[in-house]
Parts: structure tokens; C-alpha cells; sequence
């Protein structure tokens, strides 16, 4: 039957015909036949005979017609017309050439012809249902050890069992067949056996043993599994002159200071003409690839005291005074020039008690990243050129950094601390193409198109003629090992939602820098002066020709209009501004084309020689910017949970990109994902055309990727001695050192840790806002709010959550700081939920307190210390939503200031309300939004009072 069965299948998908079924019509008259395919044209009922019968025979067909079919995938259907209806036995419907009589050349000689009843549709009274076949042989059930799972084991089942089955066969040398035979299952059994083991094994997260597997069952669980990550550091390049060094041609090297003495600038073929050994120095690349300038006023940079001695900056500091001079005799041009977002390390050069360079501590030594850089002149000294810079308050000095001093024998120490330019942030790692070395090509393996048969018959399905059904190939995901470890993982730098909400400030502080420049131009116009031509292009690209029609006839009233009609004359740049804000607060980086937008609607050519309101906006704006990348800080402490494989492959015409994972890959997208093994290599990875796009087979990719990872990148202060061009001669590089120690070097997580971590760590982030507790928690995630309130409340249709923020240094919160609340909290609130932010309901109470004092105290001191200690208890960051008043806490912060014999409350309620049961109870309760207030301000005694009445003393 299976040969049978096979040739039906070739038949229908050769085109050939052949008779498949019959069905016979309930009066015994009609005949419809199924066919194998299409019907042929020449067809009619002379072609076909019916044979066969008993009783009644010579059954003739009268009539034939062609039914076709109703679904285009199905058969052809040919109805015939018989004389008379046949009896119980078999006929046989036959298809032969009406001129010869033999088999129609149509039809396929096998099956033109086939066997039919004319009875088929007869009741009957008999089970149609066959007999069961006969009992099958019973056969001794052979034993057998299911524990057998090596080699051993299994060659000594197969042995027992041939001793049974095969009695006659005793021989059990090693040359003989019988044995060679058994030793050859054995082994093949043991390989298939330890494959099902790790098959098994591999298959759950407490079991599995290798590296990937681990990863990619904690990625399941949402938990991102690192495989270590570059260590980073800062380097500061001493210059004589300037010394300029284009981008990518650099690179700086921790090379013993004995090796290639006295050369502090090197090229990379210095390294391979001396036979210097790659394995002993480690190689360190800008963390920013960009042209460096080095200058050599800022290897050595004084700061200025104002005149004082015994100076310090105390801890926590987060803005000083360098010490410039000019670079010209007209004192026209600084010799500093540094800006915004520039790396400044300060560190201390000489003992404050000594004033030796060998008694400076290394350890006051911090880098920081300048926010803002002011020129400034101190007049008391014949107005010697300042600088006055500050950084972020995450950058602020760990410890007071000492500027001068008192050496032995009472002597002035100056410049104890001096600030340090010309920093570069850098990473460790080397490339491939490191001295002389290439690019590692990888060839992706054609993968020939496999048939996959529906149906697997005698013929085989190599013999399938074309048109056979066939299932699409499964594709498997190309997977290719690099060939050099460790593969650099390099953390991110620069967080794309801290630059986007950056640049939303700088977009959000764009009418109040319009508001105050006109503001300006209205000032001078009121005391006389004209405007100039650059002023009035100036308010004329802000505000339109319009607006400015009367300027030259009436300035002071058309600067009027303009200030009194702000936000209706700039009604739809400020809506744009707003709009883009408030895209960039929900963590989307403005682009090139962006910038350039807003810099067309708020400068212009004619404009550039003039003040500028933004000056050059699209500098600030532009996400390449230093400053956007953040405090030093945060650059030098790399998260190694966000590292990435530092690979780049390219195919000629597209770059492809390492991804963490390929779930929100499209089958268009270049991405791959690597993933380390337990040996350390790193495999690539690439998408299955379904998510992420795969190589095309043929075609080669080249890898360009780095070297070094880990601890092993962790080295010492002053161990990076040395800088190393491609292409460039750096003269004038005088000096290499790395002022701080590197750190952030990581290795591999090891798995005990993430079977660990890896189940509860994911349950410990909050990602959607469902109850108060959940919207209070991800509003106080926002930078300057130290705490947040929540509550959900029913509007009558659907519930509103509510957010109180409590700001940090402040009563009230700014309407930034509301508007970034807002938009982050977009992103986690529940659907339904309405969401109101807005600050805390500040709740004023009236207080009146009688104190008796000591006789041996001063009444009126004692009294001004209550005030005081009263105004620390109601200090803003020191009460929260939602926290009652209790009377006994007032009374024991008066009692506990010296010279207090007593205290009685003697009014104790909310200002403006009328009294309750407070005093009585002593318990001022709040609600989940309310902060008590007691300023005890008499400019301001609407946010409440304080009375304190004395007695005693003297």
C-alpha cells in the first residue's frame, strides 16, 4: 500500500489524470466520478465502459457531462448516465480509447479504472464495522536497564542482551565483528545520551550550566545580565604651545615609564619597530572621538583667593575662580579658553604644611565638568583678568580642597590646589587594527533551500517531480563566534532621556530670555537712547515686521505693545516651543533638523553681528554637545548592566549594530546580539527575518571591534605614561599622566550570582503606576523633588490621581518642575486614570505658646531661641504629606531650649478655619496632600503664625 499510496501523490502533482472515487445517485442512474485533475477535452461517454455483473450485465452509459468543480484547488467531476441500475455485485468503470480499446492515454494506466457498487447507498441491517484483526504474537518482554546512560553501561546491556537472543555467539575479543558492532552503539548511544542530558539540563534556569543559556532565560525574566564592562579614567596631556589631535588618530597607553624613556608622544610603529610585547600595556581610547586642542595655559591653571590667606574651598563646593591672563598687549584676548562643558580636574600640588610637592595628598584629586565659564576682573588688582566657573551639584568637591596656606615659620604657601585643563575622559580597550593588525572578515555559509515533504512515500522525496506541495524551509538564526577575547563591553555615555529633558529646559527658558531682552530694548528707549538698525533686525525676526511698523516714529510705545502683548504676538512660536519641550520631556533626543528649526525662528544672518537673544542656539541645543553628557561623576562610574559588545560589522553597504536583545527588531533593522560563553568568546548573533534582519548567505561581513574588558583595565593613578598617534607627529606633548586611578572595570557577572538576583530583582522596579503609593514613588524618581503625595479620587466617572509635590530647598514647586512630573509620569499611569500634579496644599496653622523662664535666664533670649527652634521644627524639608501636628511634640521643642522652666499650648489650630477639638486632643491631623506651614513671617503672616508669650526671667 505505501507504493500505492506514493503513486497517488506523484500522480496528482504530475498533471497526469486518473480515475479517483465514485458515487452512485440514490435511483442507481447516475454515476459521478472524481478525477485525479482537469478534465480532457476530447472526453465523452464512448470512452468509457462499465464491466462487470452477475445477474444484470452490459450496463451501457447514455449520457455523459462535465460538472467541473466549485473550489479551484479541488478535482474535476464528470457525471455518467446508465440504462438501468446493476445488482449487488462488483462492476468496474473503465476509461479506454473508443478506436483501439485499450487504456485512455489520459489517464494513468494504474488508475483508469476503478471498482464500484451499485448497491453502495442500499440499507442494510449489518455492521459495517471490520473484525478486529487477530491477537498479535506475544513476545517475552525483554529486560532492560533504563539507569544505563554512559558507554560502560550501555555496552554491557547490549552483551546481556546478544547472550540471551544470540546464545551461540560466546565470542568477546575485541577484533571480533559482534563486539566492534556493540562498542560502536555504545558509544553512539553514550553521545545521544549526554546530549538529552544537556538538552534537559539547559532547559531550566536553577539547572543550566552554560553562560548563554543562563542569559537568555534571565531576559525572559526581565533581568539584563552583563558580561562585564571597560574600565574608564581621566588623562591629562601637558603641552607646550598648542598641540592639536584629529579625531580617531589617538590613543593612550599604560607603558612602564622605563620603556622608550623620555618620549612621552609615540607612534604606533615606534611600538613594532621596538618589539614592544602587546600583552605588556594596556590601551586606553577617548571616551568622545573628536578633535582634541590642547593648550598650553591650561596645564597649569592657579585659582584666584581675592586677596586671602588660609583659603579653602570648603566641601561640597560647586563653583570657584581660576586665576586668567591676557594673551595680547591690547588686552583684547584671554589666555583661557575654556567653555561650558569642558573637563576641569583640580588637585593639590603642594603640602598645606610644608609647601612641598612630595608632601601633596594624591587623594584631593576630583574632576569635574564645567556648567557655566564667566569672564570677570578683580579692580582691587589693577583688574587682573578672572574666570569664573561652576559645575553640577553632582560634581560638587568630596572634601575641602585647600588654596593656601601657612608653611613653617608662619611663611605664605600659595597655589597649594591649582585646576588642571587639557582632560580627556578615557575607556580601555584596543582595536583590531592595533599596530599593524586587521579586521577580522566573516563569511556567512550558503544554506541550500531544503524540501520539506508533506508526505513521506516509497518513491522518497528526492524523486518529487516540480509542483510537489512543499512547507517553507526553517530558518536558523546565523550564529558566528569572534575570534580575538575579550571583547571590549562598553557601557553607555551620555543617557539619551538626561540630554532630551536638557534640552527641554533650555527650550522651556526661551520666553522668559525673550521677555527679559525686550524688557532691556524698553529700558533704554525710555531713558533716550535710539535703537540701532541690529536691534530693531533683532525684534523684527522675533516679533514680525508688523508689530514694528511705528518703531521709528514712536519706539517707546510700539516697545509698550511689545511687552504688554507678549503671548498673543508670539502665540504660535511659543505653542511650537512648548510642544517641542514637551516631546523632549518624554525622553525624545531633538535632532539636526530640529535645532535647525528653531534656530531659523529665532535667528537670522542679519542678525549675527547684534546681541543675540539665544546667541548660538543651535550649539546649545545640539545633542553632540559636551555639556549634555553629563557630570563627571557619572561618566567615570560606568554601569556595566547597560554595556553593550563595542563590534561594528559592515557588508559594504550597511552597518550593523549590537542590541541587547532583537524583540523590538524589525526584519529590516542591522542589529545582531552578542552573547559571551562560558570560554569568554563572543558569538554573534543575528535576527531570523522576523525580528532582526539576517546576513544574506554569500555574503561576508567585516568585524571591527576592541579588545579588553574587566578588572584588568583597573590600573593605578600615573600608569598612563604615553600617547600614540596613527598618522600625526605629536610634538610638543611634554607629559602623559592619568591624575586619578581608573575604575569601573567589571567581570562577567558569575551565574551563582544572577540564579541569585535574577528572580527578585525585577519585582523591586516599578514600572506602572496603578496605586497612590505607585504615582507617589515614580514622582519623587524626578530630580528636585524630595517628596511626593498621591491620592486617586472619583470624579463621577472615572478615578483622578492627584500628585502633591513637596521641592527641595522650596515651598512651592516651579511650573518646570510640575510640567517634567507630568510628562514623567505619563508614561507609567494607568489607563483610565486621570492625572492632576500641582504642589502640596500647604495648611497655615495659628500657634500662641506660653513659656516660663528660669529666673537666672534673659526672658527675651529664651524667647528668640523658641522662635527659632520652632521655625527648624516647621521647616519645609523637614515635614511631609500627610503628617499630623501633635501638641506634646511642640511642647517638647520649647521645653528642650535652655532657660524654659514650662510650656502651655494655649491656641493651637488651622489659620483662617474656625477653632475645633485640636487643643483639647492634641492632634492636629492632615490630609494625604496637606503639609502644615508656619513661616512666622510678618511680611507674609498668611502662612501662619506663631505667638510666644513669656513669663519669668529676668
Amino acid at each position: 500500500m505505501s507504493s500505492v499510496d506514493g503513486r497517488r501523490v506523484k500522480l496528482r502533482a504530475s498533471g497526469r489524470n486518473g480515475l479517483d472515487a465514485v458515487d452512485v445517485s440514490a435511483d442507481q442512474r447516475e454515476l459521478t466520478v472524481l478525477l485525479f485533475g482537469e478534465t480532457p477535452e476530447d472526453l465523452c461517454k464512448e470512452n468509457f465502459r462499465i464491466l462487470g455483473g452477475r445477474r444484470v450485465k452490459d450496463v451501457q452509459i447514455t449520457a455523459m457531462s462535465s460538472l467541473g468543480t466549485e473550489e479551484p484547488d479541488l478535482e474535476d467531476r464528470i457525471r455518467l448516465t446508465v440504462d438501468r441500475p446493476g445488482d449487488f455485485s462488483t462492476y468496474t468503470l473503465v476509461a479506454v480509447d473508443a478506436a483501439t480499446g485499450k487504456p485512455h492515454p489520459c489517464f494513468d494506466p494504474r488508475y483508469a479504472r476503478i471498482d464500484f457498487s451499485f448497491k453502495q447507498n442500499c440499507p442494510t441491517g449489518l455492521d459495517c464495522k471490520p473484525e478486529p484483526p487477530g491477537p498479535p504474537v506475544e513476545r517475552p518482554t525483554p529486560t532492560i536497564d533504563y539507569l544505563a546512560k554512559d558507554y560502560a553501561s550501555f555496552r554491557q546491556l547490549m552483551l546481556d542482551r546478544l547472550s540471551l537472543t544470540v546464545p551461540q555467539w560466546t565470542d568477546r575479543q575485541f577484533p571480533d565483528i559482534g563486539v566492534t558492532l556493540v562498542e560502536l552503539l555504545a558509544y553512539l548511544g553514550d553521545q545521544l545520551s549526554y546530549r538529552q542530558d544537556a538538552v534537559a539540563t539547559e532547559a531550566y534556569l536553577d539547572t543550566a550550566r552554560e553562560r548563554i543559556s543562563v542569559r537568555r532565560h534571565v531576559r525572559l525574566m526581565d533581568y539584563p545580565m552583563h558580561d562585564g564592562c571597560a574600565a574608564r579614567t581621566s588623562v591629562h596631556v601637558s603641552v607646550k604651545g598648542t598641540v592639536e589631535l584629529r579625531r580617531g588618530d589617538y590613543r593612550f597607553i599604560a607603558l612602564h615609564p622605563d620603556v622608550l624613556y623620555g618620549r612621552h608622544a609615540l607612534r604606533e610603529g615606534d611600538l613594532v619597530a621596538n618589539k614592544v610585547p602587546q600583552h605588556s600595556y594596556e590601551v586606553y581610547r577617548p571616551l568622545v572621538d573628536g578633535d582634541l586642542v590642547l593648550r598650553e595655559a591650561h596645564n597649569r591653571i592657579p585659582l584666584w583667593t581675592w586677596g586671602g590667606q588660609d583659603c579653602f574651598l570648603p566641601r561640597g563646593s560647586t563653583s570657584a575662580t581660576l586665576k586668567d591672563d591676557w594673551a595680547d598687549e591690547k588686552c583684547e584676548r584671554r589666555l583661557l579658553s575654556l567653555e561650558p562643558g569642558d573637563l576641569l580636574l583640580f588637585e593639590e600640588v603642594l603640602g598645606p604644611n610644608t609647601g612641598k610637592e612630595a608632601d601633596a595628598d594624591p587623594a584631593r584629586r576630583q574632576l569635574v565638568r564645567l556648567t557655566s565659564v564667566e569672564p570677570s576682573v578683580d579692580p582691587l588688582y589693577c583688574d587682573q583678568p578672572l574666570l569664573e566657573i561652576a559645575w553640577a551639584a553632582e560634581d560638587a568637591l568630596t572634601f575641602p580642597l585647600c588654596l593656601s596656606s601657612r608653611g613653617p615659620d608662619c611663611c605664605p604657601v600659595e597655589d597649594v590646589s591649582v585646576a588642571r585643563g587639557n582632560v580627556v575622559l578615557v575607556e580601555h580597550g584596543r582595536p583590531t587594527t592595533w599596530c599593524d593588525g586587521k579586521d577580522e572578515e566573516i563569511c556567512v555559509p550558503e544554506r541550500p533551500t531544503e524540501t520539506v515533504c508533506p508526505e513521506r512515500d516509497g518513491f522518497g522525496c528526492d524523486d518529487q517531480p516540480m509542483g510537489v506541495a512543499a512547507y517553507p524551509p526553517i530558518g536558523t538564526p546565523f550564529r558566528v563566534a569572534l575570534k580575538r577575547s575579550p571583547v571590549t563591553q562598553r557601557a553607555a555615555f551620555g543617557d539619551y532621556e538626561k540630554i532630551a529633558e536638557q534640552q527641554a529646559d533650555i527650550l522651556l527658558r526661551i520666553p522668559e530670555q525673550v521677555r527679559e531682552r525686550v524688557r532691556e530694548l524698553w529700558a533704554a528707549v525710555r531713558d533716550g537712547r535710539h535703537l540701532t538698525k541690529e536691534e530693531i533686525a533683532e525684534l523684527t525676526l522675533v516679533f514680525g515686521p508688523k508689530p514694528l511698523r511705528r518703531i521709528h516714529r514712536n519706539p517707546l510705545s510700539t516697545m509698550v505693545r511689545l511687552l504688554s502683548d507678549f503671548d498673543e504676538l508670539l502665540h504660535a512660536k511659543l505653542r511650537r516651543v512648548r510642544l517641542l519641550a514637551r516631546r523632549a520631556r518624554c525622553g525624545v533626543v531633538l535632532d539636526d533638523g530640529v535645532v535647525a528649526e528653531i534656530e531659523q525662528s529665532w535667528n537670522s544672518a542679519d542678525a549675527r553681528s547684534c546681541k543675540q537673544i539665544f546667541g548660538e542656539l543651535a550649539y546649545q541645543l545640539h545633542p553632540d554637545r559636551s555639556l549634555f553628557l553629563g557630570p563627571a561623576v557619572t561618566a567615570l562610574r560606568p554601569d556595566p548592566r547597560t554595556a553593550l559588545p563595542d563590534v561594528v560589522l559592515t557588508d559594504g553597504c550597511h552597518t550593523w549594530t549590537p542590541k541587547r536583545d532583537l524583540l523590538g527588531s524589525s526584519p529590516y533593522d542591522k542589529h545582531f546580539v552578542g552573547e559571551v560563553d562560558d570560554e569568554g568568546k563572543l558569538w554573534l548573533r543575528f535576527g531570523d527575518g522576523v525580528h532582526g534582519a539576517c546576513p544574506e548567505p554569500g555574503s561576508s561581513l567585516v568585524a571591527h571591534y576592541w579588545i579588553g574588558n574587566g578588572s584588568a583595565g583597573d590600573v593605578g593613578r600615573e600608569a598612563i605614561t604615553r600617547v600614540v598617534c596613527r598618522d600625526t607627529d605629536a610634538g610638543g606633548i611634554t607629559k602623559v599622566r592619568n591624575p586619578l586611578p581608573a575604575r569601573g572595570g567589571t567581570d562577567p557577572e558569575p551565574l551563582w550570582q544572577v540564579r541569585d538576583r535574577a528572580p527578585v530583582e525585577p519585582r523591586l522596579r516599578l514600572l506602572r503606576a496603578i496605586t497612590p503609593e505607585d504615582y507617589a514613588a515614580l514622582a519623587g524618581q524626578v530630580p528636585g523633588v524630595q517628596r511626593a503625595a498621591a491620592s486617586l479620587r472619583w470624579t463621577g466617572s472615572w478615578y483622578e490621581a492627584q500628585v502633591g509635590l513637596d521641592p527641595v530647598g522650596a515651598v512651592e514647586p516651579s511650573e518646570t518642575l510640575v510640567d517634567a512630573v507630568r510628562d514623567h509620569l505619563r508614561r507609567y499611569r494607568r489607563i483610565g486614570h486621570d492625572l492632576l500634579v500641582g504642589p502640596a496644599k500647604l495648611i497655615p496653622l495659628d500657634i500662641e505658646l506660653e513659656i516660663c523662664v528660669h529666673a537666672d535666664h534673659v526672658a527675651s533670649h529664651v524667647q528668640e531661641a523658641v522662635v527659632r527652634a520652632m521655625r527648624a521644627f516647621f521647616h519645609p524639608d523637614e515635614l511631609t504629606f500627610g503628617t499630623p501636628v501633635r501638641a506634646s511634640a511642640l511642647i517638647a521643642v520649647a521645653a528642650a531650649v535652655p532657660g524654659v522652666r514650662g510650656a502651655w499650648l494655649t491656641k493651637f489650630q488651622r489659620q483662617f478655619e474656625p477653632p475645633g477639638h485640636e487643643l483639647e486632643n492634641g492632634l492636629m491631623p492632615m490630609g494625604d496632600l496637606e503639609v502644615p506651614q508656619l513661616d512666622n513671617d510678618l511680611v507674609r503672616p498668611e502662612n501662619g503664625v506663631l505667638k510666644v508669650r513669656v513669663g519669668g526671667g529676668r
